[in-house]
């Protein structure tokens, strides 16, 4: 009873240190730093996390037992499909971090080495120790097979030692509780015995402090169940739920980071600012020593920089196969559609990284095209080694990954992709590792039926630099149930989604067409049906006058804007194209070598714009034969812009409009801005399915000229049957 009241006491001594804190007053946490007394924490990042629940496994609706809540954008999902997860409705709060008499329970590991620590995070997850240890004894389980272990925690574990508690690993929990004031235990893999339940049950009961951290249900790694038998038997006010919370609007950049500062602070006093974990400070054209702390795979390193900082690299411009038990997608892998086999390659990435990076001090450094952190907050940089003890870090393992066929180029922006693409190409030729296996020519025809029907989501409309499309350069229109928002057009027969200049060997269309967000499983429309693809491949080869790949542009900004497609948008275009015997590739420089590989390009509204120099070499491109589609959409502003440039500069009218064409009665998953079409035009021989020896050629044109040649329309003889795979 004494140690209770000890503990009892602290935890009113706090409580009523915070109290005063509002008056003016500043609170002393257990390591006796000072806490800030009139400002909160940052908002909190949840990365793939799940809510809680009440005792009775319901939506928890009790404000008391609730520190942190999700945005009210916000919603839950059952990701892992086995119908387990408990939804909460459209306007209910979703608890993200609940507390009940020293034991508090996190939506997510919120604090595992590489999260980004610019948040609240770490200061939040401290404060909850302050509040309710009475001592700096920490205990963290690491004998119920956990996948964040106490190693996964070592950033925070050091900051909390660094703020005067004493971490402890142990595989034996219940013998290490006698001498701890706190315990951390995350998302147990393996059950807790009924002896181990009624040692932290006393734990407790005794006042001592217990950190439980959950994660997403996502593919089902979350082992929600064994935490909630702690909680069970611990007899608390809340459960863990097995689910993911999304949140699309408020984000640490993807909807399954969400992020909050929905803080109950009249109940705990968890949220008082602090000084956190500092990440160093980072710039481009700079170069950093680091060790290497870890492998994750072939693409994805922890490091550790010389103030101790932990932080992930996302090894830039690479993409080794999937490892383990993460669903590898094999449409991104030119000509190979074994998963087995991928996962093989993917360990031997892993092998090669764990060879030449383990236990290195190497060296890293960002990219002028890209940011310094990628959408889940890891570094994206390249990595180059020290292999000869010289110092001169002369092995860029990014590149070498391509080389020795063991990754393929990711297809972002990077400035360096098209010579990794030449690497690639070289691998690909000599069918090292992976590529062994490699063999687009034998890829099966898939979509390639008749077209029907199309879907163009988030459209706009082509028009003319004088306005309105005559109806006769139309191959596509929208049904006439649709309207154009905002737009000075009105049209009764449906708005133009593409338009064709035949002259100038350029098309528009309305929409990105081949956009991968309509093509997962998670979409509830399936569009495999739909004839965008065979369409597209007949329309590019109608526009172009030579053989070879597929292109399209990657280097304006296009990889992660809005309503923009590359490559990396695209992988199931890549199967198809391969199946009626195209390559595809994704060029970045257009004043490089790659663009002669290619009989037409596909460009996606650019975020930048094209240089005087691009522009010339797009007009020799169409002057010697190629042809070019412009992708639009209902896109920013300057992005139409830039895009309208383009077609300026490739001397044809066709523009595209403003305002979004939403359709009511025909579209995908009952989405207006969404639609669906039919309304085609069966002279232009665009829907038939693609066919290498058909002629798609013919006199309906546009003003325009192919790039300066003056020639007025091109003759065209159809495509032959080239495959486009070589370099």
């Amino acid at each position: 009873m004494a140690v209770m009241s000890a503990r009892m006491r602290r935890r009113l001594f706090l409580k009523a240190t915070a109290a005063g804190a509002l008056l003016g007053g500043v609170g002393v946490s257990a390591s006796g730093s000072a806490l800030a007394a009139t400002a909160e924490i940052e908002p909190l990042a949840f990365d793939s996390t799940a809510s809680q629940l009440n005792a009775k496994r319901e939506p928890l609706t009790d404000d008391s037992l609730v520190a942190v809540w999700a945005s009210e954008t916000a919603i839950n999902v059952d990701e892992d499909g086995a119908e387990d997860a408990i939804d909460y409705p459209d306007d209910a709060d979703i608890p993200l971090v609940s507390s009940d008499g020293g034991v508090v329970g996190f939506g997510a590991p919120i604090v595992e080495n590489g999260a980004d620590f610019a948040t609240g995070n770490e200061e939040f997850v401290l404060n909850v120790l302050d509040a309710e240890a009475d001592g700096p004894a920490v205990a963290f389980d690491d004998g119920h097979g956990q996948y964040y272990d106490s190693d996964s925690f070592s950033q925070f574990l050091k900051y909390a030692e660094d703020n005067g508690y004493q971490t402890t690993a142990t595989d034996d929990l219940a013998s290490a509780l006698p001498d701890a004031d706190a315990a951390i235990v995350t998302s147990p893999s393996e059950a807790f015995t009924d002896d181990e339940l009624d040692a932290l049950a006393t734990f407790v009961d005794d006042g001592g402090a217990l950190l439980l951290f959950d994660q997403s249900d996502f593919r089902n790694y979350d082992a929600t169940a064994n935490l909630n038998e702690i909680a069970s038997a611990l007899g608390l006010g809340f459960r863990f739920n097995d689910d993911q919370v999304l949140d699309e609007e408020t984000n640490a950049g993807i909807g399954f980071v969400p992020k909050t500062e929905r803080y109950n602070a009249d109940a705990f006093d968890y949220f008082a600012d602090r000084p956190g974990i500092a990440p160093p400070d980072l710039a481009k054209g700079e170069r950093y020593e680091v060790d290497v702390r870890s492998v994750t795979d072939g693409d994805t390193i922890d490091v550790q920089f010389p103030n101790g900082y932990i932080d992930t690299v996302r090894i830039l411009g690479i993409d080794t196969p999937e490892t383990g038990d993460t669903e590898e997608t094999t449409q991104e892998w030119e000509g190979i559609g074994d998963e087995p086999y991928l996962k093989a390659r993917g360990d031997d990435a892993t092998a090669f990284a764990e060879a030449l990076l383990g236990d290195q001090t190497v060296s890293i450094r960002f990219d002028d095209e890209e940011p310094l952190r990628g959408d889940f907050g890891r570094l994206l940089a390249y990595i180059d080694v020290d292999t000869d003890g010289s110092g001169s870090y002369d092995t860029p393992y990014n590149r070498a990954a391509v080389r020795e066929g063991y990754a393929r180029v990711y297809d972002s922006g990077f400035g360096q992709h098209d010579s990794f693409l030449q690497e690639e190409f070289a691998a690909r030729r000599e069918g090292k590792r992976l590529w062994g296996e490699s063999d687009p020519d034998a890829s099966a025809t898939i979509r390639n039926g008749d077209v029907e029907q199309l879907y163009a989501p988030y459209a706009a409309g082509v028009r003319t630099t004088d306005g309105r499309l005559d109806a006769k350069r139309v191959p596509v229109a929208a049904e006439p149930t649709a309207t154009q928002l905002g737009a000075d057009l009105a049209y009764t027969d449906g708005v133009p989604l593409v338009g064709i200049d035949q002259h100038a060997r350029v098309a528009m269309t309305g929409s990105s067409l081949i956009d991968e967000a309509f093509e997962d499983d998670e979409f509830p429309d399936d569009v495999s049906g739909y004839g965008n693809y065979a369409f597209l491949t007949s329309l590019l080869d109608r526009l172009a006058d030579r053989e070879g790949d597929v292109l399209i542009d990657g280097g304006h900004g296009q990889f992660g804007a809005e309503r923009s497609v590359g490559a990396e948008d695209a992988a199931n275009y890549l199967r198809y194209l391969e199946g009626v015997g195209l390559g595809f590739e994704q060029v970045n420089d257009l004043t490089g070598d790659l663009l002669a590989r290619g009989r037409a390009l596909l460009i996606s509204a650019p975020a930048e714009p094209f240089t005087d120099a691009e522009l010339t070499r797009l007009r020799e491109f169409v002057a010697d034969g190629g042809g070019v589609v412009l992708l639009g959409g209902d896109v920013p502003t300057e992005h139409r812009e830039h895009l309208d440039a383009v077609a300026e500069a490739l001397a044809t009218d066709l523009r595209l409009g403003s305002g979004r064409v939403i359709d009511e009665q025909s579209n995908l998953a009952d989405r207006a801005s969404l639609p669906t079409t039919g309304n085609v035009d069966d002279w232009y021989r665009l829907f038939d399915g693609y066919d290498a020896d058909a002629t798609y050629k013919g006199p309906r044109a546009g003003p325009g000229v192919p790039g300066e040649s003056e020639n007025g329309p091109g003759k065209g003889k159809g495509k032959g049957k080239g495959k486009g795979h070589g370099d």
